[in-house]
């Protein structure tokens, strides 16, 4: 509120909001989801070329970690997006209580999704044991640290103007 209104002629969707969202944070967001995937498989005795079947315990764990990596990602990438080159560190200390809201929502909603038994049989999904919670959980920070390392190459390029 604090900024100009964008010019007349400016797209609300322009290629570098796509290219940041898209290629950069979604890309990241998915390897992490990947990762987690094949971490539980291969934790569970998975070999490559075998096909878990789609409602094979091991395959329901390791769609469930994917899921909460993505998920878990998007709770950073909430604070991360709040401005385009700005750091989310330099936003001050003081979160928007409807974000914190949010964002705690969100986890309840996964651990329920996760670990309820009608959250298994709605979403398809099982019960995640501590060791997949402990591969996932540093994507958050290594997600944060990428993406302010990404705007401050932008902040860089726009200050000495290239």
């Amino acid at each position: 509120m604090r900024q100009p209104l964008r010019p007349r002629g400016e797209r609300l969707l322009n290629w570098p909001l796509l290219a940041r969202a898209y290629l950069f944070l979604g890309t990241l967001e998915a390897l992490a989801g990947m990762a987690a995937f094949f971490f539980v498989l291969h934790g569970g005795g998975w070999q490559y070329g075998d096909m878990p079947g789609a409602r094979d315990s091991l395959y329901l764990q390791a769609t469930t970690a994917c899921l909460a990596a993505i998920v878990t990602l998007q709770m950073v990438n909430v604070l991360l997006c709040r401005h385009p080159t700005s750091s989310a560190f330099s936003r001050g200390h003081r979160l928007n209580r409807m974000i914190v809201c949010g964002i705690a929502f969100e986890l309840v909603l996964l651990l329920l999704i996760v670990y309820t038994p009608w959250g298994n049989t709605l979403f398809g999904t099982a019960p995640l044991a501590w060791a997949a919670w402990v591969y996932i959980l540093p994507f958050a920070p290594g997600f944060l640290l990428l993406e302010e390392a990404r705007k401050a190459v932008v902040r860089w390029r726009i200050a000495s103007g290239r």
